[in-house]
């Protein structure tokens, strides 16, 4: 990092807010699938803490260890933008090398369901991305809408002003 400041002729502090902010630029090494948990407020009171507890026993690793097989670690991530399906991970997947990476978000997880994710993982399988609810489509409420569910009325006439 100290390296790159000088080339670019910055102070060291902003290439390292740059490196430390951005979950794309890992600072130690990081297993074939990296396990992101958000960390942001929704997901941290929907038990985002409790998932991160879940993997890291279950793998045997602290945060940003990688486990003695090399397959798995575990880090931090920022809002990843879908509060409303809170809490969840994504999964950095770099089995197929760092320039073939892909993300994986999977969405309303339990800590036994992150396990399960893991596991399929290790037996070399695809979990299914998005909610792990079965109530819910996508980001829509349990049990499906209830509003919203016809066209909105037209509104009593096209002037505002004369109404």
């Amino acid at each position: 990092m100290n390296a790159v400041a000088k080339v670019i002729e910055v102070a060291p502090i902003r290439v390292y807010e740059v490196a430390t902010f951005y979950s794309m630029f890992n600072r130690t090494n990081v297993g074939k699938y990296h396990l992101l948990v958000c960390g942001t407020t929704p997901c941290m009171i929907r038990g985002s803490r409790g998932i991160e507890e879940a993997l890291l026993k279950h793998l045997g690793v602290k945060r940003n260890e990688v486990t003695k097989d090399g397959m798995f670690s575990v880090g931090e991530m920022e809002c990843m933008g879908c509060c409303v399906n809170a809490p969840m991970i994504t999964v950095a997947d770099y089995s197929k090398g760092s320039e073939g990476y892909t993300y994986n978000y999977y969405e309303d997880v339990t800590p036994d369901q992150v396990i399960e994710i893991v596991e399929m993982l290790r037996r070399g399988e695809t979990p299914p991305v998005g909610t792990q609810n079965k109530l819910r489509i996508r980001s829509s409420p349990e049990g499906g809408n209830t509003t919203l569910l016809g066209e909105p009325k037209p509104p009593p006439c096209r002037d505002l002003d004369a109404c």
